[in-house]
This record gives C-alpha cells, sequence and structure tokens, in this order.
C-alpha cells in the first residue's frame, strides 16, 4: 500500500479546510463562519487549523484570491475552443455563471467580497481582471467587425461585467441560481441589438 508524505498530507489537509470554510462562508457569511467551525466539521482541533491558517481573515483572503484566479482556465478554455470576439464572451459568461451556480469556493468568494467591510485584511479589488478580459474580447469583436463603428469599449466592458455580476446576484437571491443559464443567455438577447453593427440589425 503506498505511504501518504507528509507534505502531501499537509496539501490534503490545507484543502479540506478551505473547501470546508468555503461552505461555512457561502452558507452562514464571515461574521456567522468561525475556525471552530471548520475544526469541528474536519475532526481537527483548532490549533491545528491555525497551523494552516494564523486566522479567519487570512482563510477568508485565500477563498477570494481563488476567486480571481478562476478567470485563467476560463481563458484557457476559450483559446482551446479557438473562440474570439462575441463567440468567445458569450461562451465565457455561460462558463463563469456555471462556476457562480455550482463552485461552493466561488460562491463563498462571492459572499465574502460583499462584507469586505468586516474582514480585518484586505481583499483584491474586484471586477478589474474581469473587465481587462472582456474589454479584449470586445477588441476582438471590433477588430472582425463585430460591433457597431464609435462603440465605447471601455464603457461596454464595464456595463457587460457589472450587469453580468448583478444578473447573478438577483439570481441567487431568488431563486438560487438555478435559472442563471437561462438568464445569462437574456442578457445577449438584450444587449445585442445595442453593439452590433448597424447594418446588421
Amino acid at each position: 500500500m503506498a505511504t501518504i508524505s507528509r507534505q502531501d498530507q499537509k496539501k490534503a489537509t490545507r484543502a479540506a479546510i478551505l473547501r470546508v470554510a468555503a461552505e461555512g462562508f457561502d452558507a452562514k457569511g464571515y461574521v456567522g463562519s468561525t475556525i471552530g467551525d471548520v475544526a469541528k466539521a474536519l475532526g481537527l482541533t483548532k490549533g491545528s487549523v491555525y497551523f494552516h491558517f494564523p486566522s479567519k481573515a487570512q482563510l477568508a483572503a485565500e477563498i477570494v484570491d481563488s476567486y480571481f484566479e478562476m478567470w485563467s482556465p476560463v481563458v484557457e478554455g476559450v483559446a482551446e475552443r479557438n473562440l474570439a470576439g462575441i463567440a468567445a464572451l458569450k461562451w465565457a459568461s455561460r462558463r463563469v455563471a456555471r462556476a457562480y451556480r455550482d463552485d461552493v469556493s466561488v460562491r463563498a468568494a462571492v459572499r465574502l467580497m460583499r462584507e469586505s467591510a468586516l474582514i480585518e485584511t484586505e481583499l483584491p479589488t474586484p471586477f478589474v481582471g474581469w473587465m481587462s478580459t472582456v474589454k479584449a474580447y470586445l477588441d476582438q469583436a471590433y477588430g472582425a467587425g463585430e460591433l457597431r463603428e464609435g462603440l465605447d469599449l471601455e464603457a461596454t466592458a464595464w456595463h457587460l461585467v457589472a450587469t453580468f455580476f448583478g444578473t447573478q446576484e438577483v439570481s441567487h437571491q431568488l431563486s438560487d441560481r438555478t435559472d442563471l443559464d437561462a438568464r445569462i443567455d437574456t442578457i445577449w438577447d438584450l444587449l445585442m441589438p445595442g453593439i452590433l453593427p448597424r447594418d446588421s440589425q
């Protein structure tokens, strides 16, 4: 029987702590969750949890950091499918929507960012990375003639990200995000007439 190295055991324990903490933050928020809850759920002592994460704030920050890293696999997925411009934006928005719906770490990070004033550490600035990626796909779309002349791409990227985030939040509040896929498709149905070339409408 293969033995698990001490280093592998540490990684597994750290991953388990992050998963259970994310479940708690998603369900109860930052204030409602405790290190003791995480330790009890995993059969650990609080000291064991603190060994990996010196504070609840640092644990929260790690979960939020992982949320900001989610764009890398999304961008890779776009590239693997040879998508660009509007097609890339639509695929990426659906992929991210599914992460909001299905990934507890993503849901926890979103809630933690809403509660950032309560967390005793500095968290990354939200949305700006999203806007940069969306702007890059809009640049591709504009260069391919998919967008109308004179469209302000910076403003369009801002509003696309804001619309997506607002849509997922309302979907979360009203249906626990069960209708999010359909809501994302509706975003594109509503927004496309405003950004397409005039002669394509």
